[in-house]
């Protein structure tokens, strides 16, 4: 199994260095931790994860994150989510933007949740139901997040990655680590970067949630669907 000291050492040959120094090594760790987190940013996530949550009566709000009231990663968006009841029966929840959040006039009342607002704080997450709960229920999640950085060199990509990044992961390093050492890159090597992040885009698109259609396009004197006029 590939380690992220295999990953430096790799990226470290496509721009001429053969036998990273120590402190080469630890910038390089940097640089590769920096690297695959933005990787989360740009939702090059191989599969969404799920988590469970469990709501009760006292509040229409909740954290996520480790320190949160769920004691896992902070994610950076939510894609779905439905309740699960005393009765095991399941409810969706639909996720509303924070324009549909802020119209809803009252916030306060008790009712079983049919939507949630997700707020992207750090360190906690938020996710604001649009009701208080009325019964304890348990939340279940499908979250996009960061990817887990490597603790050390030694740590295995089995952890973060499948196999099939350690492409991507050993030639976009080398372009960032030919910048980080002053070191010239070749043209092959960057333009294989971009091809494999790509590819890596497109075989990650499937797990994006398909973007609303909007419907208040209003051009010249047509007839406006939203305004009715």
């Amino acid at each position: 199994m590939a380690t992220a000291g295999n990953i430096i050492s790799a990226a470290s040959l496509k721009i001429n260095v053969e036998s990273p120094t120590t402190a080469q090594q630890a910038t390089a760790l940097t640089s590769l931790n920096n690297m695959i987190q933005f990787w989360g940013v740009e939702k090059l996530n191989f599969a969404p994860t799920s988590e469970s949550l469990s709501i009760g009566t006292s509040t229409s709000t909740y954290t996520l994150a480790s320190a949160g009231d769920s004691a896992a990663m902070r994610p950076n968006a939510i894609l779905k989510c439905f309740l699960n009841d005393s009765d095991g029966y399941d409810w969706p929840v639909d996720i509303m933007s924070s324009d549909e959040y802020n119209r809803m006039s009252y916030k306060s009342y008790s009712a079983r949740p049919t939507k949630l607002y997700f707020l992207p704080e750090f360190p906690l997450a938020k996710v604001v139901f649009n009701s208080i709960p009325d019964a304890a229920y348990t939340a279940y999640f499908e979250l996009q997040k960061e990817f887990a950085a490597f603790a050390s060199t030694t740590s295995t990509i089995g952890a973060t990655f499948p196999n099939s990044y350690l492409e991507a992961l050993v030639y976009n390093l080398a372009v960032s680590l030919g910048e980080d050492w002053d070191r010239k890159v070749s043209p092959t090597v960057i333009a294989r970067a971009q091809e494999t992040k790509a590819a890596l885009d497109a075989m990650n698109a499937a797990n994006r949630p398909v973007a609303k259609a909007r419907f208040d396009m209003n051009i010249g004197s047509t007839y406006n669907i939203t305004t009715d006029m």
